[in-house]
């Protein structure tokens, strides 16, 4: 059998890690953080949410110390803080993640926040935040990138669809220069722009998308 190694002694190893570093450099050195950083991660990957938490508000906390508060390392520790963290919680940290100059940090937390204002029924404010997402991901990947195409296709979701047309349109667009013609994501959306135009009465338009990426047309 391989190797196996034992969780348990894995977290010692982690915790008796961080330890050390608090003793020996102080909470405000950025080797404590790391320290902090990799127990936290370690028990990200576990059942115990809980204990994750914990280390990683340490390592935030420890993060802030070392680097200040909007450096882009403690940004993005906050955000997995925020993706382990119950809602009321996880919400103003993705909103503090959200404000990074970083468009690589910022966007992601604009996502992650506009799944929750879905989720809690406001849509709008879930669109506006999907708009911001748009921009870093054109700004962190470019115009035609398929990052940009997977938010656009997230806020064409929220919209009517005088106004998701155009946006689903260009991530369409996208998706077949990037990702070809028979990718799952390019026939979905493909059949999405094909249903839209049946129900605004263009069916031949429909019909040229069906031909173009070889979907069967509904009976």
């Amino acid at each position: 059998m391989a190797f196996q190694p034992d969780r348990a002694a894995l977290r010692k190893l982690f915790e008796d890690a961080l330890a050390r570093r608090i003793q020996a450099y102080g909470e405000g050195d950025a080797r404590t953080a790391q320290a902090a950083r990799d127990l936290g991660l370690f028990l990200c990957r576990s059942a115990d949410k809980p204990s994750a938490r914990r280390a990683m508000v340490n390592a935030v906390r420890f993060d802030e110390k070392a680097l200040g508060q909007k450096a882009p390392q403690t940004l993005e520790d906050m955000a997995t803080l925020a993706s382990i963290s119950p809602q009321p919680e996880a919400e103003p940290l993705f909103r503090r993640v959200a404000e990074s100059p970083d468009p690589t940090i910022a966007g992601p937390a604009l996502t992650s926040l506009a799944a929750m204002r879905k989720a809690a029924g406001d849509s709008a404010s879930a669109a506006g935040l999907l708009r911001r997402a748009v921009e870093k991901a054109e700004e962190a990947d470019g115009k035609d990138s398929v990052t940009v195409a997977l938010v656009l296709d997230l806020l064409a979701q929220l919209l009517p669809t005088g106004e998701a047309f155009p946006l689903l349109q260009r991530a369409l667009t996208i998706e077949e220069r990037q990702l070809g013609a028979q990718n799952l994501q390019t026939i979905e959306d493909a059949r999405k722009l094909a249903n839209m135009l049946r129900a605004a009465g263009q069916p031949d338009e429909a019909a040229k998308l069906d031909r173009h990426f070889k979907i069967s047309p509904p009976h």
